[in-house]
């Protein structure tokens, strides 16, 4: 890895010239650097890094070139957008010897893409009303004898009303053509329900953004012919939130290059630092109360049906209980209906347990992009 480096003055008859990786050479290799040469010829000289290693000709980052499916390494930045560099000009770099100020050449940052975001909105507390051992709700006649209540069914409704303490009561009247069977729901019920605020807004933007400038990417100046020179854009000459990375151009990219063979680590794109998207549009949300039915419960009735409207000429009586969707009676015979009633035989209602009021991020998203940096350094 590239720390600081120092590199060779080239001389012209004109003047003095510095010259780095990218100007190409009419002397051959870095020996002539130091001595006057001819105006129209310009010396290639050797980078040394401060270990004693060369960098070939790249006064620069040297790097491995990335797999077909990621862009041309790039400088990107990451971090909150509100923050985000609106221009590449903080990344111009200072000539060690000299303290001349090397701009870099890059245009406007481009935008890569949004991080999906860590869902940490508020949302209500779930809880249960009850639980509580209720009588059926849900009586339904059918006119034919197998309880059916499909579309274009011949059911007609026969519920007690709300709150129904098994005590006489006459729905309406239905006669023995309109009652050939009766299916009747089951007892017990947990009623969920919310306390608290509804989920907070997110701000409009969230998560974290990247964005990249590209600079030059020259190949043949790195020791290493396998390697290309990322120009003036060496790795301790950073500012702070900026790194050596590629994106991926391919959705189904989900893994970073590792090194393979003698391949330098250092040199190589093999941290995945996050999954960003070009169109993502996020809002908040929260997973929805609902109420877990208790297994330990006891909440069994008997359900009785009459023909009359004054409870007094008895059908038939059923049991149901809570596990039950629903049971399904076909008379013996022939009867019109008229009342119903019912008697507990256990109410033992257990515990309903609440669950949902979980915070999460309802998410749009565009196309993937995988970001995958330079390991950065001990």
């Amino acid at each position: 890895m590239v720390a600081s480096m120092r590199w060779v003055r080239s001389r012209r008859l004109a003047g003095s010239l510095l010259v780095a990786g990218g100007v190409a050479a009419a002397g051959g290799s870095g020996g002539g650097c130091g001595r006057e040469r001819a105006c129209a010829e310009e010396v290639l000289c050797e980078v040394v890094n401060d270990d004693g290693t060369s960098n070939g000709y790249c006064w620069g980052q040297c790097v491995h070139e990335p797999p077909a499916s990621f862009r041309t390494p790039m400088l990107v930045w990451t971090g909150p957008e509100a923050l985000a560099p609106s221009s590449c000009d903080e990344l111009a770099t200072i000539d060690p010897e000299t303290s001349e100020r090397i701009p870099f050449v890059g245009a406007s940052p481009v935008f890569i893409g949004r991080a999906l975001p860590v869902a940490d909105h508020g949302c209500p507390v779930c809880d249960c009303m009850g639980p509580s051992c209720a009588l059926p709700s849900i009586v339904t006649a059918s006119e034919l004898g197998t309880c059916s209540d499909g579309p274009g069914d011949p059911t007609t409704p026969f519920h007690p009303p709300p709150g129904w303490d098994g005590s006489c009561v006459s729905p309406g009247f239905l006669e023995p053509e309109q009652f050939a069977s009766i299916s009747i729901g089951p007892t017990q019920r947990c009623t969920p329900f919310a306390r608290g605020e509804p989920p907070q807004p997110l701000a409009a933007e969230t998560g974290d953004v990247a964005v990249a400038c590209g600079g030059r990417v020259e190949s043949k100046l790195c020791p290493d012919p396998a390697e290309h020179c990322m120009l003036y854009q060496q790795q301790t000459r950073l500012p702070d939130g900026w790194r050596h990375c590629i994106v991926s151009d391919d959705a189904s990219v989900e893994e970073c290059p590792q090194p393979e063979g003698t391949a330098d680590p250092r040199k190589v794109f093999s941290e995945k630092v996050s999954v960003f998207y070009d169109h993502l549009v996020t809002t908040p949300a929260c997973t929805p109360c609902a109420c877990d039915v208790p297994e330990t419960n006891r909440c069994e009735a008997l359900v009785y049906t009459y023909e009359d409207r004054a409870c007094s000429d008895m059908i038939f009586f059923i049991r149901v209980n809570e596990d039950e969707e629903g049971s399904c009676v076909v008379p013996v015979s022939t009867s019109s209906l008229g009342s119903l009633s019912a008697t507990w035989i256990t109410n033992e209602p257990g515990r309903c347990t609440p669950r949902g009021g979980e915070p999460f991020p309802e998410v749009k998203r565009g196309e993937p992009r995988l970001l995958c940096c330079l390991p950065r350094e001990s």
